[in-house]
Order: C-alpha cells, then sequence, then structure tokens
C-alpha cells in the first residue's frame, strides 16, 4: 500500500501532494480548535500559558480536555506505529499489515485520526524508508484521508443500523479496499501499470488484508479502551 518514489507521475504525486497539504491543514485547525479555548490575556498571565494571538487581547490556550486528547493521540500512534511492524502472510508471498486508520478515528474522530495515521506515514517514509518522500501526499490522502476520514463516516453511518463492533469491522475492511482502489487510479494514471492490471490485483490482495484490518481493529479497539479507562481517560 505504500508508494514507492518513481512509481507516480510527477503530476499525480504534485496533485496528490496538494490535495494532502488541504486535508491537512484543515484537520490540524480542527483539531487545534478542539483542544484549546478562547481566554483573556489576564488569565494566561496568570496560568503562564497560551497560543498565539486573536481577538480582542485574548488567546487560545490548551485545556485540560486538549491535553488529555493529545495524549490519547500520543498513545494511538504508538501504538498503530508498532503494530505496522507486523506483517502477516497473505498468499504466493503477499503479504500486509495493519493500516489502523479506522481504529485512530473510531478512538479519537475523523480529523485527529487523520492527523495521527498522517504523522505515522510521515516519520515511516522519512526514518525507515517505507514509502516514498515523493509519494507521502499520496500515502496521506489513501490511507490518512479515505482510511480514516472517510473510513469514520462509514462507520458513523452504519453504525446506526448495525452493533458497534460490525460497523467497526465493516468500516476498518472497506477503509482498506477504498485506499487500495485509491493507490490503483494515481498508480493506473501515472503509466506505471496499466488500469486493467492493477484494480483487480490489488482489490483481491486487499480484501483478504481488509477482514485481517477488521479482526485487529475491534479487538484493538477494545484493549485501547480498557485501557483508558483503568487509567480514568477518556477516548471521546
Amino acid at each position: 500500500m505504500h508508494i514507492p518514489n518513481d512509481f507516480l507521475d510527477p503530476k499525480v504525486s504534485g496533485s496528490m501532494m496538494g490535495a494532502a497539504a488541504v486535508v491537512l491543514a484543515y484537520a490540524l485547525a480542527k483539531v487545534r480548535a478542539a483542544v484549546t479555548a478562547i481566554v483573556p490575556q489576564e488569565a494566561l498571565a496568570a496560568a503562564g500559558k497560551g497560543v498565539g494571538n486573536l481577538l480582542n487581547g485574548s488567546r487560545r490556550a490548551l485545556t485540560r480536555l486538549g491535553e488529555r486528547k493529545l495524549y490519547l493521540m500520543g498513545m494511538a500512534a504508538s501504538l498503530i506505529f508498532a503494530a505496522q511492524m507486523f506483517n502477516f502472510p497473505i498468499n504466493n508471498g503477499t503479504s500486509g499489515h495493519l493500516l489502523g486508520g479506522v481504529l485512530a478515528s473510531v478512538l479519537l474522530g475523523p480529523f485527529a485520526g487523520t492527523l495521527v495515521i498522517a504523522a505515522v506515514l510521515a516519520i515511516q517514509s522519512l526514518f525507515f524508508g517505507d514509502g516514498g518522500i515523493m509519494a507521502l501526499g499520496a500515502n496521506i490522502i489513501n490511507m490518512a484521508f479515505f482510511g480514516a476520514f472517510i473510513g469514520y463516516y462509514i462507520y458513523y453511518i452504519i453504525k446506526k443500523y448495525l452493533p458497534e463492533w460490525a460497523s467497526i469491522g465493516l468500516a476498518a475492511w472497506a477503509s482498506v479496499v477504498l485506499a487500495a482502489f485509491a493507490c490503483s487510479l494515481e498508480i493506473g494514471y501515472s503509466g506505471t501499470i496499466g488500469f486493467s492490471a492493477i484494480i483487480p490485483s490489488m482489490f483481491k490482495v486487499h480484501a483478504i488484508i481488509g477482514i485481517v484490518e477488521a479482526l485487529i481493529t475491534v479487538t484493538m479497539i477494545k484493549v485501547f479502551r480498557s485501557m483508558t479507562a483503568e487509567n480514568g481517560e477518556e477516548t471521546e
């Protein structure tokens, strides 16, 4: 799923970089608004903290709930990063690993989940060579936007009709297939591999990977919620 360098046409990789920048900027703004509150400068002077100038002598300061949210984001990022290090065999020498998009977004919300997956992808690309730097924008769109953001809203819609565990599992499976389809389109448009070859090949493999993703996601969400409940933390 991690697209390496030289697999994408420069126009495709550049477009995906731009799209990823827009997605991340919007997600960051939403998370910033959620973890901070407008506080008068007098109160900030007493507390000794603030984030940026705002209006009428007020600033945004990190709230106690915001601190907890950032802590949970760090926990989730570490968990997903560690889980992605383990590959599981599929067939004919093919292997897969956890994407973690629905895992992150169900635990943290769609915007924080998107940022967590993007951060994991950036670290993997920059320090471990897992996914090309020039393809980072495409990988973020595939796994952070389609995997986490869109995956969350799939979960949000179907949980109205199904038990939560089934909604999480179906959303996790769909997120993998959607990410694989987006990846196939990018590679196909780049002319690296033809659409007729890349789309069915990616679907067959990732439809199986999606089943494992669903099982791992349901299990890890249950474990994560148990851990945070024991520590008195909230995941919403």
